[in-house]
This record gives C-alpha cells, sequence and structure tokens, in this order.
C-alpha cells in the first residue's frame, strides 16, 4: 500500500517586536526562534546532508513572518543570543562545585554558539531558509489569516475575507508564490469561510477531528470510482473530504496527535527529558528534568541530555510503528491507501518539548524506511489518497470543541471592541481617499482582531499584557479614523506590515 503521512507544524506568535520584553513581549519571538525555528533548521539540514527523502509542511503565519523578515528582528536577536551566553557563563561561578551542571553549561553555551553560526549562514533569514527546503521540494509552506484572527466570531464576512485576503498577500509578498495550503487560526471554521478560500484559490485547509458530522452512510470517491460504506468509525480521519469542486478538508488524527501533545498521556511527560518549568534564575538555563510529573520543581533530578535524546530516538521508533499499526488495520479494513494528518503547534517542538526536535529529526529519518507510508506534502495529495465528501459543523480546536476559549464572561468585551471597529471601518471606509490613512487604520483593525488577545486573558498566561494590548490597538484605531493621531506615527510605532500594500474588499 501507498499510504500517506502528513505533518503540518503550524508556526505563530502575535505581533510582539517593541512590545515590551520580559516577562512579556518581544522576547517570546526571540526565545521562539531560539529553541524552536533555528534547531528545526538545523535538523532540516542534517537531514538533507545525509540524503533521507524527508517531507516536512510548516506553516508561518503572516504576522509571524513579516516580524522574522524585518531588519530589527535581525539585529536584536543576535542580542538576545549574546545576552543568553553572557548569562549562562555566569552560571559557572553560581555552579562551580557542581560538575554535573558544569557539563551542562558547556553544552547549552555550545548550543548557542552553533545557532548563532546557523542564522549567519542563512543570511540571517528564517523565513527564507524554509522558502529554500520548498524549493528544494522537501517542505511545503502554508499560510493563514493576517494576524490569526478568530474568523467565526468576527462580524462580518468582509472581515474574514480581509484576513485571509491580506494573509496569502503577505506569504505571496515573501515567497513570490500563491499558498495552496491554508491554517484557519484556532482551527475556528464556520461554513462561510469556505467560499472565501475557495475564491482566494485555496486548496486544503485543516480542521479538527470533531468537527466532521457523520451519517450512518455515505457515498466516498476514490480516484474515479464510487463506492457506498458505513463512515461512522475510528477510520473517519483517514480519508481526505472534499467540500466541493477544488477544495479539501484534512482531518487532525486525534490517536496521532495525542500521543505526540499530551505531556500528561504522550511522550513529552517521559521522566528524562528536561524540565520546562525549572529555570535558572539567572540564565534560564534549564539543569533538571521531569523526573516524575507528581513531585515538585525542588524534588527534579539533574537533566542527563544524552539519556534524553536517547529516549526520544525510541519514541521516534514507537510513534513510527504506532502510525504503521493504524494504516495496516485501515488496509485490511478498505483495501485501499489511508491518510493521516497529525497537526501541532510548531512551538512544542524544541521550546515547550526540548527533545521534541530530536524526536522528529529521527521520526522523519525513520519514516523515510518504512513500507507501510511515506510522508508526504500536501501539494496534490488528492490524486493520492482516499476522497470523500463531508461536511462539517462550526468548531475549533479550544476547550469543548467550540469558542468558549476565545469568547466566554472574561472575553465578551473585546467582541463588543471588534466589532464596534468591524461596523466603524465599514461605514466609513469608502470615503477615506488617504491611502496611508486607511492602510493604519486596516492595520490596527487586523492587529485588535489578533486571537492571542482574549486566548491570553481565558488562559491567565499574560492577561494583563493582552488586555493592554487589545486596547492600545483599539485607541490607536479609534484615534486614526477621527484624525486624532498622524498615521505615519501609527506607522512607525507599529511597524510590522509596513512593506505591504493591503488588498480591500
Amino acid at each position: 500500500m501507498n499510504n500517506k503521512f502528513l505533518i503540518y507544524l503550524h508556526s505563530h506568535l502575535p505581533y510582539s517586536l517593541g512590545k515590551g520584553r520580559w516577562p512579556f513581549g518581544e522576547e517570546w519571538l526571540f526565545e521562539i526562534a531560539e529553541s524552536t525555528y533555528i534547531p528545526i533548521l538545523k535538523s532540516l539540514y542534517e537531514l538533507k546532508k545525509e540524503n533521507i527523502n524527508f517531507k516536512l509542511n510548516i506553516g508561518i503565519t503572516p504576522v509571524l513572518m513579516d516580524q522574522l523578515k524585518s531588519d530589527y528582528f535581525k539585529e536584536k536577536f543576535i542580542e538576545y543570543l549574546n545576552i543568553k551566553e553572557k548569562r549562562g557563563k555566569e552560571d559557572y561561578s553560581k555552579y562551580n562545585k557542581d560538575n554535573i551542571v558544569k557539563k551542562l553549561i558547556d553544552y547549552y553555551l555550545n548550543e548557542i554558539n552553533e545557532k548563532k553560526e546557523l542564522f549567519k549562514k542563512i543570511n540571517y533569514d528564517i523565513v527564507e531558509a524554509f522558502n529554500e527546503f520548498k524549493k528544494d521540494g522537501f517542505v511545503e509552506i502554508g499560510t493563514s489569516a493576517i494576524t490569526h484572527s478568530y474568523l467565526p466570531l468576527l462580524k462580518y464576512d468582509d472581515s474574514r475575507i480581509l484576513q485571509i485576503k491580506n494573509g496569502i498577500k503577505v506569504y505571496r509578498n515573501y515567497l513570490k508564490v500563491d499558498p495552496e495550503i491554508f491554517w484557519l487560526p484556532e482551527c475556528g471554521y464556520k461554513p462561510e469561510v469556505e467560499k472565501i478560500l475557495k475564491e482566494n484559490k485555496i486548496k486544503y485547509f485543516i480542521l479538527n477531528y470533531h468537527s466532521l458530522v457523520e451519517e450512518n452512510e455515505d457515498i466516498f470517491r476514490y480516484g474515479r470510482g464510487f463506492i457506498k460504506i458505513q463512515t461512522k468509525n475510528k477510520f473517519s480521519s483517514l480519508f481526505l473530504y472534499e467540500i466541493y469542486s477544488g477544495i479539501y478538508v484534512l482531518l487532525r488524527n486525534p490517536e496521532t496527535s495525542e500521543i505526540v501533545w499530551s505531556r500528561d498521556y504522550g511522550y513529552p511527560g517521559d521522566g528524562d527529558y528536561r524540565e520546562f518549568h525549572k529555570k535558572s534564575e539567572n540564565s534560564g538555563f534549564q539543569y533538571w528534568r521531569i523526573t516524575d510529573k507528581r513531585v515538585s520543581l525542588g524534588e527534579k533530578d539533574y537533566y542527563n541530555y544524552e539519556r534524553a535524546f536517547e529516549k526520544a530516538k525510541i519514541h521516534a521508533e514507537n510513534f513510527k510503528e504506532r502510525i504503521e499499526k493504524i494504516f495496516i488495520d485501515f488496509n485490511n479494513n478498505y483495501n485501499m491507501n489511508g491518510l493521516i494528518v497529525a497537526a501541532f503547534d510548531t512551538e512544542l517542538f524544541g521550546h515547550w518539548w526540548y527533545e521534541g526536535v530530536y524526536f522528529l529529526k529521527e521520526f522523519l529519518k525513520y519514516s523515510s524506511e518504512s513500507k507501510v507510508y511515506e510522508t508526504t506534502l500536501s501539494k496534490n495529495i488528492e490524486e493520492n489518497v482516499p476522497i470523500k465528501k463531508g461536511k462539517f459543523i462550526e468548531s475549533s480546536w479550544g476547550l469543548g470543541g467550540f469558542h468558549y476559549t476565545w469568547y466566554n464572561s472574561e472575553t465578551m468585551w473585546m467582541w463588543e471592541k471588534i466589532h464596534i471597529a468591524e461596523d466603524t471601518f465599514f461605514k466609513n471606509s469608502n470615503s477615506i481617499k488617504d491611502k496611508i490613512l486607511k492602510f493604519s487604520i486596516l492595520k490596527e483593525k487586523f492587529l485588535l482582531e489578533s486571537s492571542d488577545f482574549p486566548f491570553l486573558v481565558t488562559t491567565s498566561t499574560a492577561k494583563e499584557y493582552a488586555i493592554k494590548r487589545f486596547n492600545e490597538h483599539y485607541e490607536k484605531f479609534i484615534k486614526l479614523i477621527n484624525k486624532n493621531v498622524k498615521p505615519e506615527e501609527i506607522n512607525k510605532d507599529d511597524f510590522v506590515f509596513n512593506s505591504i500594500e493591503f488588498e480591500e474588499v
């Protein structure tokens, strides 16, 4: 059988450059670039050098892409690495009698040096480095709404159109091609987006498994034939779903997603892996392992990276075997190829789960040897996998599978302001003749609509920071509409997208 396994890594961070540092602000981006994006690129270069025919789908949201491409990021990221290196060296004196920690300090400092060298090697351009792998056929790059807005809760389809069209515009501006695969922010789906994606030449988007509406019987298309089968079963996620001609839904497979994603039930919770939450107060270096999820941070054992990487290798092989078993069961039941889609936040690998990058690399190596399946790009996948007609319900990958994570008693006021901004913009847009002013107003509207602000409030991750940022963009929007501030001042302060000429509805 020629089964297909598709990995999609969704990379996103909100606009944060120039918007504060520790504990909340632009350091988010520097930290993720250092712990996730650069290490993944390093692994891809190593796989290429080893002649491994890997395939990886990675989405880079427009707001993240624009930040990574900025000269500000390139300059400040080097500064961040130098500061991290300096503080790491200071840990030698703090732990001067602890040989285990000193070995880890050596290891981390060498790692930082390698990251600086790789950043220079790729000419300080993370986006273009991924694009080079795209050109070579190893990677497919997806896009998303321009500021990762939670699309189902926007008041007007025109707002959804602007978010989607301009997300594609940013992608096209930097990669010089049109995207085919689109990540609906937070997997936030409502049927209205299908037509918008279709009109913008998007072929594929990803939804959570629970979004699928199943019936006792259905008809699916495989190649040019039609077969009638029972569809209400565990194999439903192994099909590609056609909504209407030329646009397809990729369903996240629940089993493969949970085993990698879950700290409680999946690989990342293993006691040998590095503990995320316990850090050196000075350097932020992490010298401890999870040990046991039930023990306090003060009881954590020291980390052994050699043992942890060996465990990641074992888990990568186990993951490959689990996937093979799912495919073999599917093949035996239906005598046809299957499709498994595993979608994750990119930041899981490296940032949250330190060994995750190594796990991913080893998994791609193991997969290249599999006789049951091959890893694949989204491009033209409909030519090789079974296709069904699909019906889907309004949904997300948030708590409860619906809108709660972004719309609840703590965030309702945010959506009231977003809807006021929508009303105000569409009421006044035709009368705004100054292109710079209109650009600035639209940019603040986009930034206001970011899904990150209600998410951070709901989860209390950075609640006060999120509220401050949200109100900042709302106030700038109102001032621009009332012509109480010069747009040039706003564009200097919020310099994201300044090289992009927005498209209108």
